[in-house]
């Protein structure tokens, strides 16, 4: 491969890893501020005691800016009704021990969920019962078929009951995982779209520049070297580190600035004229959205590009293909059973 086009294509990696790095910046400081997380972890809760009709009363502009302001009603919990279990669980002290008074947890261990919602029972229709008359208690036909099918020919007992419902809790949590995973890269998306907009981040003029101006491609090459660290670049997961996050994205936006893009556009110096304008304006418009869904891919797929790019043009080490996470904390609580 020419020489030429790995470098063109090392600059262009560059810049869709820095726009990457602030649009990820941006979503994050956003999801942090409107407690973003927590609100699904909610649905992913109402989902799994199947009370998915109550998500509509939780949706709206007031909720948002109620969580974003940590006022009291943000989550909505009290238009589900005294009757809801959800909300009975949610307000166990368990869950709202997790996270500061306005907020919510963004995060539940499977076992502590199970153990809230045992207790939220075991609390409200008696202790002593088996499993089955604790659910039948209930009134929600689907919830009870679900945990019984779960616990099968087993113990009917509470901690059979306990354990069914880490199962269930699990088993939801995944597909909410990856409903959200799916959400933020559209986030990111719209995000990149907006800064590609307004900031001029077109990636067909860019090529364009790269492959004619050398100087300028040697510029973004050493940019790269000189900026790609050890380990793929991370954000803060700490739900209530918004206003960091904000910072950090504002800090990304002027490395962006750096870049060889801005208003105005080369491509419309000269253009006079409904068509050649409206042309200037749809090629425009195709380089913004390459931009936008560059960035939707995430700054660790450009991390990984930059860094085999780099190896393959002969300037750097191959990243390693392989990495091995992190083993995470395992919660065990006292067993229910006697």
């Amino acid at each position: 491969m020419s020489s030429h086009y790995l470098d063109v294509a090392v600059g262009l990696s560059y810049t869709f890893l820095a726009v990457s790095l602030l649009c990820s910046a941006t979503r994050e400081a956003i999801a942090s501020l409107f407690q973003t997380r927590a609100k699904v972890l909610l649905d992913g809760v109402l989902t799994l005691l199947h009370e998915s009709g109550a998500k509509p009363q939780l949706r709206g502009i007031g909720p948002s800016i109620l969580r974003l302001f940590r006022l009291r009603g943000g989550f909505g919990l009290e238009k589900l009704g005294s009757q809801s279990l959800t909300a009975e669980v949610m307000r166990h002290p368990l869950i709202t021990g997790m996270a500061q008074q306005g907020r919510m947890p963004s995060y539940i261990p499977s076992a502590i969920f199970a153990r809230a919602f045992v207790s939220t029972l075991t609390a409200k229709y008696g202790k002593g019962k088996t499993a089955a008359a604790l659910l039948n208690s209930i009134g929600n036909e689907g919830l009870t078929k679900t945990l019984l099918a779960i616990m099968g020919e087993g113990p009917d007992d509470a901690a059979a009951l306990e354990n069914a419902a880490r199962i269930w809790y699990d088993t939801v949590m995944d597909r909410i995982s990856g409903w959200y995973k799916r959400r933020s890269q559209f986030v990111l998306f719209l995000v990149g779209l907006v800064y590609a907009v307004v900031m001029n981040i077109d990636a067909l003029q860019l090529s364009q520049r790269l492959w004619s101006d050398a100087a300028l491609t040697s510029q973004l090459i050493q940019k790269a070297e000189d900026a790609k660290p050890a380990v793929p670049p991370g954000l803060p997961t700490d739900p209530a580190s918004g206003v960091a996050q904000a910072r950090q994205a504002k800090a990304q936006a002027e490395e962006v600035q750096k870049l060889p893009i801005g208003w105005p556009s080369a491509r419309f110096e000269g253009v006079k004229g409904f068509g050649p304008v409206t042309v200037a304006l749809l090629f425009a418009l195709i380089g913004w959205i390459a931009t936008a869904f560059a960035a939707s891919l995430g700054s660790p797929f450009w991390f990984e590009g930059v860094g085999w790019l780099l190896a393959l043009r002969g300037t750097g080490a191959k990243p390693a293909t392989e990495t091995t996470a992190a083993p995470s904390a395992v919660v065990t609580l006292p067993s229910l059973r006697k």
